[in-house]
């Protein structure tokens, strides 16, 4: 291993650990800055609040460890996440490693479908585009992806929803298993991306169209379509790929209000569920968990440019 390489390694490493106690850290103190005391919120949901006694009042809250300062809190948190212990739900009583976990799963197989769905039509419109770049059917796609960028996910699911369920009948608002369960959430978190990253795969295309090698290839008598699908279309896929990284961590972190809508009880769900229940074991261990698949996602993005960068460095040193 070189030593640039063992440096990029550290730097990284660095940047995860640095981000996951900045997440850490504003998530406590966020929490203990809301006006509600999640021991009083709690006592609330058992419809006990107004007969707690103040007594009864603090030894709860010594029991939810509440009544230690914010860093000793933090530190203990810190320990015990160490050996994945982040607790129990305030709300459940549930392990909270548990129900995150269950919760992953769950968002993790709508980015997965919502990938897929991302890459078929990414290079489906993005050829589009170009081929049809003079023409008004590319200037019409082009003007799709510019609403799709502008419009939310949760529209989209809302919309879906309004038509395909209520108005046609022809899905269930609840109720749907397997494939089926995960694909409308997929669909409405993939529209946006694919309407951002389309026009910037033409652009690729266009660019690489128009390089040396497109024009060797054009004295070789070879067809249009050739070059494209062959030089063109795989140079400008690899410089897109570090960008479509990132976007997955966006939409592993961006899928909440789409799992509300749908009812699908994923990362997303379960933090809006944790915050209005002021159940801050979920909280804190949620926010963790998202914070780690942005960096990650944010690292691989690095990595792969790195690699390309290398490459493309080393053709350069060939031709010369």
């Amino acid at each position: 291993m070189s030593k640039a390489t063992r440096r990029f390694i550290i730097n990284k490493l660095g940047e995860l650990v640095i981000s996951l106690l900045i997440v850490t850290i504003l998530s406590f103190l966020l929490v203990r800055l809301s006006p509600i005391d999640p021991a009083e919120a709690y006592a609330r949901r058992s419809m006990a609040a107004f007969s707690f006694t103040d007594e009864q009042m603090e030894a709860l809250r010594e029991k939810m460890g509440l009544n230690d300062s914010l860093p000793v809190q933090y530190v203990k948190w810190v320990r015990d996440a160490f050996h994945l212990d982040f607790g129990k739900s305030f709300v459940s009583g549930q392990s909270v490693f548990e129900k995150v976990t269950t919760a992953i799963g769950i968002t993790v197989t709508i980015v997965i479908i919502s990938a897929i769905i991302q890459a078929i039509f990414i290079l489906l419109i993005g050829c589009l585009c170009y081929l049809m770049r003079k023409q008004i059917i590319g200037r019409a796609l082009i003007f799709l992806c510019i609403a799709g960028v502008s419009i939310p996910s949760f529209f989209f699911a809302s919309t879906y929803i309004d038509i395909f369920a209520v108005k046609l009948g022809v899905t269930s608002v609840v109720g749907n298993t397997g494939f089926m369960r995960y694909f409308p959430a997929a669909v409405c978190i993939a529209i946006g991306c694919i309407a951002l990253f389309s026009p910037m795969l033409a652009n690729n295309i266009k660019k690489e169209m128009e390089q040396d090698s497109a024009f060797y290839a054009r004295c070789r008598v070879l067809s249009e379509g050739k070059i494209l699908f062959r030089y063109a279309l795989p140079s400008a896929v690899a410089t897109l790929l570090p960008n479509f990284c990132q976007m997955l961590g966006l939409c592993m972190t961006g899928s909440a209000i789409v799992e509300r809508v749908f009812s699908l009880p994923g990362l997303g769900y379960l933090i809006i569920d944790s915050v209005l229940y002021r159940d801050s074991p979920v909280i804190h261990a949620t926010i963790l968990f998202f914070a780690f698949s942005l960096v990650m996602f944010n690292i691989l993005s690095d990595i792969l440019r790195r690699i390309l960068q290398r490459d493309a460095s080393a053709r350069e040193g060939a031709r010369l």
